[in-house]
């Protein structure tokens, strides 16, 4: 009976134009298959640290185990793909050899906490302080407390197949910290086992597609165009409308209807991509959350919230940045976990989807989070951008190309995200000073050791008087500035101004976030003269490619030409957030974008310290050129993406940049 209804289910199918439906039978037989790699670590390296620690470093190896407080050691990722579906993995790390012991004079470092890039040295020392986890410092038990870990999941490999992906990760160097030694070895040996599945007799239908379209039927016959084309140039793909849907698939909330519908066009039909089709209906009234989980309602095709909530002490303990979820089109890609079964995004099947963090609710451990089918959105908002969008493609994709080179090149667009500037907090105490005019100067100098223009302000001392300053961010009008850049290291002193007057009365001023950018979430502009003490404060910057660390020297002259005053500010840290995130350099172990890019790719830089990025021209000539992959790293909102110039300078009202 079986085999008669398996037959008629196929007969079916083809007979309907659906395909791609494997059937399996009493014939299907498990087969255990094995895997094995034998992984060698290089020499180790010991460097001392001036906060009175040691870092230990494996040559040639970047990745580290890192949980905060706890002690930092050389990781390696040993990775294998095994066929998709495969059940009962097993995996053996063991040691080559003997296991070396050895004594270490000092504690290893542990592992930082999260911080803003600056690493900033002007707050309070707890601040940047490496707090260590003492239950693990004092224990006498080896850290970590294997050789190795591993977990599995499913999703795409580089040939866009869909496979199960074994992660494990090795520790070479274990550390016993009350006892202060380590315990290392020369390799491992890693044996992998699993059981997958030989089908003697499988039957596939013979009607596939490479692409489905979701979208409400509102949109359905203006996106029929867009099928009728995708269909003419050999990409075969189909309509679903969210109506039919919802109609035809069972789920707890619209979300997870699209995600069963999903799975079952990838084992139906063998879909290999994914388009959702509309936004939000209104940017003014639609509400775009209608709770916990989902934004459905207010949109023409839902969308999933995440119940992460990020709730760090971050940058500093007096502060709490608070994200209760954010939406992920990443829920609908990700269609399996581990064996092949359904990922819910909700394991612990307590209704709340993708939880970590959230106060009452138990985390849900072990989501998967690797697609299984890319998915794309072209969130319109109605009707005129269906049509706008689809023409759009359409034109793009019928216009004969002559050289497709084009293809194979990454652009990258981007600035300098936010003022990280750290707080130079220079001190002139003024006291014992006669009644006179003064001047401030201040200069910077960068890695390379080239001096920038010097900042000059002419002050006045009349205790007869009453203070008066004035808050002062002109940098957008330096010379140096006005040619583009590239450009030579800034000074910008901002906390006093020519013409201001040191009088009797003590000042302060707190200026906003109009006049100086993050100051409110870093500090770096305050104004301050109290008890005879000028605090001069700005920021000094090197506005090129990567210029993040600058030396500023700030002094004093009488008008006798007399230095009265000199201080310095070594290896002052600001960075261009967006150039380091769309960039090809490590930072904190990490890399830009074009640091994974493959090879085979070219690449086109605009940057707006690199001078490629001065506003849409510059986006709008790029994209003419063409590209395969466009990476655009700053503030977008509908209606416009901008980001800013190196520095800010001006502060975000001279010195933002429009892309688009």
């Amino acid at each position: 009976m079986k085999k008669i209804l398996s037959f008629l289910i196929i007969v079916f199918l083809i007979v309907s134009g659906v395909g791609a439906v494997a059937v399996h039978n009493e014939n299907e037989s498990e087969i255990v298959k094995t895997c094995s790699s034998k992984i060698t670590f290089s020499s180790l390296r010991l460097k001392e640290t001036d906060t009175g620690y040691v870092e230990v470093e494996l040559e040639g190896v970047s990745t580290f185990l890192m949980e905060p407080g706890k002690p930092m050691l050389p990781k390696v990722v040993k990775t294998f793909e095994l066929p998709f579906g495969v059940k009962n993995v097993r995996v053996e790390v063991t040691p080559m050899g003997d296991v070396i012991e050895k004594q270490f004079p000092k504690e290893i470092r542990p592992s930082p906490r999260m911080l803003p890039l600056t690493m900033v040295k002007t707050v309070d020392s707890s601040f940047v302080k490496q707090e260590k986890d003492v239950s693990v410092y004092s224990s006498d038990g080896l850290y970590p407390s294997s050789w190795y870990e591993y977990s599995i999941r499913c999703g795409l490999n580089e040939e866009n197949e869909r496979v199960t992906h074994l992660i494990i990760p090795i520790y070479p160097v274990r550390y016993i910290p009350s006892e202060g030694k380590i315990q290392t070895v020369k390799g491992v040996n890693v044996k992998v086992t699993y059981e997958t599945f030989n089908n003697k007799k499988t039957k596939t239908a013979a009607v596939g597609y490479d692409l489905v379209v979701v979208a409400p039927k509102i949109f359905e016959k203006y996106l029929q165009r867009l099928v009728d084309h995708k269909n003419h140039v050999g990409v075969k793909t189909f309509l679903k409308t969210t109506e039919d849907i919802y109609n035809e698939y069972r789920g707890r909330d619209k979300p997870e209807k699209i995600k069963y519908f999903i799975k079952d066009a990838i084992e139906k039909y063998n879909i290999k991509y994914v388009l959702l089709v509309g936004g939000l209906k209104s940017q003014f009234y639609a509400k775009p959350r209608d709770d916990c989980n989902q934004g459905s309602k207010g949109w023409y095709l839902p969308v999933r919230y995440t119940n992460l909530y990020d709730n760090p002490k971050f940058p500093l303990d007096g502060e709490v940045l608070h994200d209760p979820g954010v939406l992920s089109d990443l829920y609908y890609a990700d269609i399996y976990e581990s064996g092949g079964n359904f990922s819910s995004w909700d394991p612990n099947c307590d209704g709340v989807f993708a939880a970590w963090g959230k106060p009452g609710v138990s985390d849900d451990l072990g989501i998967d989070l690797l697609p299984d089918v890319c998915v794309g959105r072209l969130p319109c908002r109605n009707v005129n951008e269906v049509k706008t969008v689809v023409d759009k493609i359409i034109n793009y994709e019928s216009t004969p190309v002559h050289d497709t080179d084009w293809f194979n090149k990454v652009t990258v667009v981007s600035g300098d995200g936010f003022i990280d500037q750290q707080d130079l907090d220079i001190r002139w105490d003024t006291t014992g000073l006669p009644n006179d005019y003064y001047i401030i100067y201040g200069q910077s100098i960068n890695k390379k050791g080239e001096k920038g223009p010097v900042d000059t302000i002419k002050i006045q001392i009349d205790r007869t008087k009453e203070t008066r300053l004035t808050f002062n961010h002109d940098d957008h009008l330096n010379p140096a500035l006005q040619n583009g850049y590239p450009a030579p290291p800034i000074t910008e002193i901002v906390s006093v101004s020519p013409g201001d007057v040191l009088g009797y009365t003590d000042y302060t001023y707190t200026p906003g976030e109009d006049e100086a950018y993050c100051n409110d979430f870093n500090p770096w502009a305050n104004i301050s003269y109290v008890n005879g003490v000028l605090t001069i404060r700005g920021k000094s910057y090197d506005p090129e490619p990567y210029g993040n660390v600058t030396n500023v020297h700030v002094w004093v002259k009488n008008m006798k030409g007399e230095v009265i005053f000199s201080e310095w500010r070594n290896n002052t840290e600001t960075y261009y957030e967006g150039e380091w995130t769309t960039g090809e350099k490590l930072l904190c172990g990490r890399g830009g974008a074009l640091y994974y890019m493959p090879s085979v790719f070219k690449r086109e830089i605009l940057w707006a310290s690199n001078g490629n990025f001065t506003g849409q021209d510059d986006v709008l000539s790029a994209l003419n050129r063409g590209c395969g992959f466009l990476f655009m790293s700053g503030h977008g909102s509908p209606n416009v993406w901008a980001d800013h110039f190196p520095g800010v300078p001006g502060n975000r009202k001279y010195g933002s940049v429009t892309g688009l």
